[in-house]
């Protein structure tokens, strides 16, 4: 219902009627009800928020104020940033922080890190999973099914400059997994050793790129 309602609330508006008043660059990004609104002029994208909310509003819409802010972000607030000797500003969309960086050779570019929100919550998420199903699958089946859920965070998340993010998450996943394991009675008990020789029965995934969004290189 979001994507069909904001196609024409919000994409097609800022299509047909707003991007073609703004003097310099202007892009919408949107997934659902989560958009990202970038402007090469800080003017034009204090007009947008306000035109925004007005255009909202006439679809009884309004903006989640604890959500929306103006970030001045690239390679010049990145250089404006450090000259005052503070850090750029970052934001977060669709689960990522994206914030400013630098390529091996020194040049701008935009990285991506799994958000701390987003980790924890995939941790909790994780946790609350394995308290209530360690007690009714095998072993055998709850290893599988922990792979599968590494693997399908890993699948999301691994991407270009966030290989530190996903190794930390494989590491915690891991911890809980042992903690939990141990947890059912002091019989069916593991020591380090016996765990690993276990994950390595089911081919725990380990970490690796697996999409690149860098245009002009192959770091990690």
């Amino acid at each position: 219902m979001s994507n069909i309602y904001l196609h024409y609330a919000l994409d097609q508006w800022f299509m047909l009627a707003f991007q073609p008043t703004c003097r310099g660059e202007a892009h919408l990004f949107r997934f659902a009800d989560d958009f990202v609104v970038c402007f090469q002029n800080r003017w034009e994208a204090e007009r947008f928020l306000r035109e925004l909310k007005e255009r909202l509003a006439q679809f009884h819409l309004e903006t989640e104020d604890s959500k929306t802010k103006l970030v001045e972000f690239g390679r010049f607030a990145d250089e404006d940033a450090r000259k005052r000797g503070k850090k750029p500003e970052s934001f977060d969309f669709l689960g990522f922080t994206h914030y400013c960086g630098k390529t091996r050779h020194g040049m701008f570019k935009v990285k991506r890190k799994t958000s701390s929100k987003k980790f924890r919550a995939k941790l909790d998420e994780f946790t609350e999973w394995i308290r209530k199903k360690r007690m009714k699958l095998g072993t055998g089946e709850l290893l599988k099914r922990a792979k599968a859920r590494l693997q399908g965070h890993l699948q999301y998340y691994a991407i270009t400059d966030n290989s530190a993010m996903c190794e930390a998450y494989r590491y915690q996943l891991t911890r809980l997994l042992f903690k939990w394991l141990n947890r059912r009675s002091q019989r069916t008990s593991y020591n380090w050793k016996r765990f690993l020789s276990a994950l390595g029965w089911v081919r725990w995934p380990s970490v690796r790129i697996l999409h690149r969004l860098d245009p002009f290189g192959k770091s990690a």
